[in-house]
């Protein structure tokens, strides 16, 4: 019998080990990795030589989403399998984007995750029943979401910023907020895109050309 080489990558090392531990009894599964960040991900690929990547969305350093692209444009015949705790109908959008062979929630059941790492082993695709629905029948529209439409304006004025490179303390005083309404715009903007760094969100506004040509102070970076 052939194995599904399966790699484990989520940045929580008990989440790691509950799904090792879902996978060891299986016959037609063999784990051949872990990885705690996708950074971490992409450099043990050549070495372990995975045919099933199950890949948490949010992490440090380089996130599931990320990193599903980068590994996705390198080895395009390596299955990605996204994982995650919330449902976020953009991360959703933007896992299909990448390349992602489906995505699911963390609170599935273990012979749903096991259906699933064989389903998209064989080749073909996946979606979490809650999104698949919504989700083609917007791609098959053609209907597919603005990168950040779901921003609110002041959103994106802070978006811009730390695009441009403002720490909260400068986004507050560009904006006249407390330091505090900065942060939490940083956050709320974080999780609306699924993301979890800044570096990301400042990414993410660049290459969707979310930055406005107009600046905000004269001494914008």
């Amino acid at each position: 019998m052939t194995k599904i080489r399966l790699m484990i990558v989520d940045d929580h090392e008990v989440v790691r080990l509950g799904m090792r531990a879902a996978f060891e009894l299986e016959s037609d599964i063999q784990i051949v990795g872990e990885a705690s960040n996708g950074g971490e991900a992409v450099a043990k690929i050549s070495v372990l030589d995975p045919q099933v990547i199950l890949m948490d969305v949010q992490m440090e350093k380089m996130d599931g989403i990320e990193a599903c692209r980068e590994i996705k444009s390198r080895y395009p015949h390596i299955q990605v399998l996204m994982i995650t705790s919330f449902t976020n109908e953009e991360a959703v959008m933007a896992s299909i984007v990448a390349g992602a062979s489906g995505y699911l929630l963390k609170n599935v059941s273990r012979s749903e995750l096991l259906k699933a790492i064989r389903h998209i082993a064989s080749g073909q695709s996946l979606l979490d029943p809650q999104q698949a629905q919504q989700v083609m029948s917007r791609m098959t529209a053609g209907n597919i979401s603005t990168p950040g439409e779901d921003l609110t304006e002041r959103e994106r004025e802070v978006l811009a910023l730390v695009a441009r490179g403002y720490t909260n303390k400068q986004i507050a005083e560009a904006l006249y907020v407390s330091e505090k309404t900065a942060r939490n715009h940083v956050s709320h903007i974080l999780e609306k895109l699924g993301l979890s760094r800044r570096s990301e969100a400042a990414a993410f506004a660049v290459e969707h050309k979310l930055v406005p040509p107009q600046k905000h102070s004269s001494d914008d970076h």
